[in-house]
């Protein structure tokens, strides 16, 4: 796999290790981290810290008490058989057409609530993935090589992490793990090269807004997509 460049804010990394994220930023985060080790490893240390600083907490005699007895009823409670090998999750693929893609196993549990592909103008497909997101909206969205997105806004955020290949657009390139974070101050149009495909998850809490040529047409059907 290539390095992955393009990371989540640290304060992102911190509100998932505490439990304080949802949507859209939680589920494709946690997609993230299982494609990058710098930020599982951040995560990591923040639940570390997080669980240290409950361990030296000065607890107060009756709550002492209580963690103790809850503690002893589930020791009592534990089987007295040797615990079963940790099932291995069967590694499921995102299929369209020819192509088969891995997905982090976060995005393969969800493959059950996949919708149909749907092909789009210049190279594209797209098939939404109703899974809950909080208000979001999720999008797998395949381009062939050479091909590109039309020219667009966005009227909320759009989170994305490219699963495979690679795109670029005004801002720079981006591979596979990197993850994406754009709101209404970013206007741009993502293209691939010529010998390189790209798949990406998006997540948005409004319809994209296409801002040049004929794109800008579709801006009605794509309030009508989005619901």
């Amino acid at each position: 796999m290539n390095s992955i460049n393009h990371h989540p804010d640290t304060a992102w990394l911190q509100a998932y290790a505490e439990g304080r994220l949802y949507g859209g930023k939680a589920l494709l985060l946690a997609a993230h981290i299982e494609m990058c080790p710098v930020c599982r490893h951040q995560v990591a240390q923040h639940e570390q810290s997080l669980s240290e600083q409950c361990w030296h907490q000065p607890f107060a005699p009756q709550d002492q008490n209580a963690s103790e007895a809850l503690l002893a009823t589930l020791l009592d409670n534990l089987p007295d058989t040797p615990l079963e090998a940790p099932v291995v999750e069967p590694q499921i693929e995102l299929q369209l057409e020819h192509r088969r893609f891995v997905l982090p196993r976060v995005l393969a549990r969800q493959m059950p609530q996949l919708g149909s592909w749907s092909r789009l103008p210049g190279g594209l497909h797209q098939a939404k993935l109703n899974a809950e997101g909080d208000g979001d909206r999720f999008f797998f969205i395949h381009m062939d090589a050479n091909s590109s997105v039309p020219q667009h806004t966005h009227q909320g955020e759009e989170i994305t992490l490219v699963l495979h290949g690679g795109f670029a657009d005004e801002r720079g390139e981006y591979k596979a793990g990197d993850f994406i974070h754009l709101d209404g101050r970013h206007n741009h149009q993502p293209h691939t090269d010529s010998d390189e495909d790209c798949l990406v998850i998006s997540a948005l809490d409004q319809p994209l807004h296409f801002t040049s040529g004929l794109a800008r047409i579709l801006n009605p059907l794509s309030q009508l997509f989005f619901r």
